[in-house]
């Protein structure tokens, strides 16, 4: 008895027709549906899905989703109630604690939007830490980050697929399954 070997490739995609293309040899190669993970923008998961339906989708958060911006909104709301009250018995203190409450509301958001979204999703996938850092670096200017989990035997017929296209760039290999 044996144990099958995986290896996870991956590269940014710069266009949908690079990914569209990278498919296509996929299916080429007997890869079965579902061995193709595409991490994207929410704007374009809809194309993707339709373009690509044999692919896994996955987005890749900039922001806060709208449950996130509802549930910061009435948060934020709720303290304001409280420091409008505090204001009404003692005006200096309302205000203070409301001028607190806003910078700190403005300092998490930038910090939050600053985060590395994409390297935490990949590190959550158990990838490697230089992996995710290039493929962050590379996703701004791409269209989607395109990962293929394959068994050992077709390795090198997957790779060339990877290697093929001048649209995909910063293509990588390791050893491993990601975590989903």
């Amino acid at each position: 008895m044996s144990i099958t070997r995986y290896y996870t490739v991956g590269a940014v995609a710069q266009d949908l027709r690079s990914l569209k293309a990278l498919e296509e040899r996929m299916e080429d190669l007997g890869l079965p549906d579902g061995s193709l993970l595409v991490l994207l923008r929410r704007k374009d998961e809809r194309l993707v899905r339709v373009t690509l339906p044999g692919a896994r989708t996955r987005r890749v958060e900039s922001g806060l989703s709208r449950a996130q911006w509802f549930e910061f909104a009435s948060t934020y709301l709720g303290v304001t109630a409280v420091s409008v009250l505090m204001g009404a018995v003692h005006l200096p203190t309302g205000i203070a604690v409301q001028t607190l409450v806003t910078l700190a509301v403005v300092i998490g958001l930038i910090i939050y939007h600053r985060r590395p979204h994409l390297h935490n999703q990949l590190l959550a996938m158990g990838l490697p830490e230089g992996f995710a850092e290039e493929w962050e670096k590379a996703f701004p200017d791409g269209f989607a980050l395109a990962l293929a989990t394959i068994p050992a035997d077709l390795y090198d017929e997957t790779q060339d697929a990877f290697l093929e296209d001048p649209g995909l760039t910063s293509p990588l290999a390791v050893d491993r399954r990601p975590v989903l």
